[in-house]
């Protein structure tokens, strides 16, 4: 359920990138996961806001579907671990990406987003790709629970641009490679649940770090 079978593979997706033409240091991050994995994408999107040289070092996702990363020698696994401490070292490159509003009810949000978004789409897509027949019933009960759960989203939003604030956070952008999916399995709740949701939606899936990443990071010297 971690992977971003939606699209074909591509030669190019995995492949080293260079994020930062001149970067100082010449330091080149090391990140290694599998390519199509939705903990990877996370982690990639993070360094592409934060503007940092990383390469990719493609992995079975049989036997390690959770990314790591050697920053000079710093090895770090899990992928919210690795974003907070990206966004956190490198906190004056690039996007700030680390929320300044203390503000319980964001906590946990992309966590439920994400067990919300498996559900829909174990009725909706990873069934039929098993050979199973899905429900009619189970299949819209699960995205009506989705689209319940939406609607929380959609109370935040109304007074802010981002889930904690005016700026985009790592909050927001967790919610990438799950909403991502969903779209392409044809779920339209992130664009009809309502104009909060929907405007937040369009502002996060079109900024240029995850253009590049969902369609494949291109090599760069």
């Amino acid at each position: 359920m971690d992977i971003l079978d939606f699209r074909p593979f591509s030669p190019q997706y995995g492949s080293s990138f260079n994020s930062l033409e001149g970067y100082s240091s010449g330091h080149v991050l090391k990140l290694y996961g599998f390519s199509r994995c939705c903990s990877t994408a996370r982690v990639a999107v993070v360094l592409h806001e934060k503007q940092i040289a990383y390469e990719l070092n493609p992995t079975n996702v049989a036997s390690d579907a959770q990314p790591y990363i050697d920053d000079n020698g710093i090895i770090l696994h899990g992928c919210r671990n690795i974003c907070e401490y990206i966004a956190t070292r490198y906190a004056e490159r690039g996007t700030k990406l680390i929320p300044d509003l203390n503000d319980t009810r964001v906590t946990g949000l992309s966590g439920n987003f994400d067990t919300f978004a498996r559900k829909a789409l174990y009725e909706t897509v990873i069934q039929r790709q098993e050979g199973l027949l899905p429900s009619e019933m189970f299949t819209s009960s699960a995205v009506q629970e989705f689209s319940d759960y939406m609607s929380v989203y959609e109370s935040i939003l109304s007074h802010r641009k981002y889930l904690a604030g005016n700026e985009i956070t790592l909050v927001d952008l967790y919610h990438l490679p799950y909403g991502e999916m969903l779209c392409n399995a044809g779920v339209d709740v992130l664009f009809a649940k309502g104009p909060n949701v929907s405007r937040w939606w369009t502002d996060i899936s079109t900024r240029p770090s995850w253009l590049a990443i969902r369609n494949g990071v291109p090599l760069k010297g």
